[in-house]
């Protein structure tokens, strides 16, 4: 075996035992480890640009004197409808993801609940693909989640 040989396999042994460390300190799996390690090594060469998904411009469903909400995804239950929404923070400037509640008043006009939204893992799934089938959340964001899983 020559020499360029044995150190490629020296540092490939290397690499993974150093992958096999991060992976039981972060509790993630090494292809997500790899697959993040790779993305921010696009980003940095300017391969790909994360944010260009964030500046498109976006019709404001509501604004408050707080934000503007870009995007939501729903469901109704008996007394309350569950929402993810998109809003953009007015004080920064910045996209957020929110959880929240709305309760129907007497007039059938939702009102923002301002507590924890508490719902079980079934009604989760359901409003998290409602979500993604609005576009709450960005390709970007999807893709990333996808490698955690």
């Amino acid at each position: 075996m020559d020499e360029k040989t044995r150190l490629n396999l020296s540092l490939s042994q290397d690499i993974d035992d150093a992958l096999t460390n991060l992976a039981d300190k972060t509790k993630m799996s090494k292809n997500s480890l790899i697959n993040l390690a790779l993305s921010k090594l696009l980003v940095e060469f300017g391969v790909i640009d994360l944010h260009k998904e964030t500046q498109e411009k976006t019709e404001v469903l509501k604004s408050t004197e707080y934000c503007d909400l870009l995007k939501q995804g729903r469901l109704e239950l008996d007394l309350f409808i569950c929402t993810i929404e998109r809003i953009n923070v007015k004080a920064n400037g910045e996209d957020e993801i929110r959880f929240a509640y709305y309760k129907k008043n007497k007039n059938n006009n939702e009102r923002l609940i301002l507590r924890p939204l508490d719902i079980n893992e079934n009604e989760l799934l359901m409003l998290f693909a409602d979500a993604v089938n609005k576009n709450v959340f960005t390709p970007d964001f999807q893709r990333k989640l996808k490698a955690i899983l």
